[in-house]
């Protein structure tokens, strides 16, 4: 009987997989960052006519990102986010830990490829609607 019930744990577990369910989470909570991103750098340029420049995103500059337009960076900015400008255009991204899964919303499809030479990095794009 004990052994059944083990069989049986075991098959749980190997087909919930929790690490994969963690990880798949973390990366939900990144597309969902990322996207408020978006919308604090639409914001952002449309008082400015341009995006912030990479300083400005983490604090710098003469017009300050961070908390005007958005209250804070993602915990994880420095390690997992990149961010480049062209004054009328950026790239923004995020590095996944499951990159072959697909969320489940709609805001999946804009997802976009670098388009500024050396943006690199990342796994999930964003850049202007």
């Amino acid at each position: 009987m004990i052994s059944i019930i083990s069989v049986l744990v075991s098959i749980v577990l190997i087909a919930v997989n929790p690490i994969r369910v963690m990880q798949n989470t973390r990366d939900s909570k990144r597309r969902s960052e990322i996207e408020q991103i978006r919308s604090s750098l639409q914001m952002y340029f449309n008082e400015n006519n341009r995006y912030p420049t990479a300083g400005e995103v983490t604090g710098g500059g003469p017009i300050s990102f961070t908390p005007t337009y958005m209250r804070q960076l993602p915990n994880e900015w420095a390690a997992r986010y990149r961010y480049s400008q062209a004054v009328t255009d950026y790239d923004a991204s995020v590095t996944l830990e499951n990159p072959n899964v697909v969320g489940n919303d709609s805001r999946t499809m804009t997802k976009c490829s670098p388009i500024i030479a050396g943006a690199g990095g990342g796994d999930y794009f964003i850049c202007p609607d």
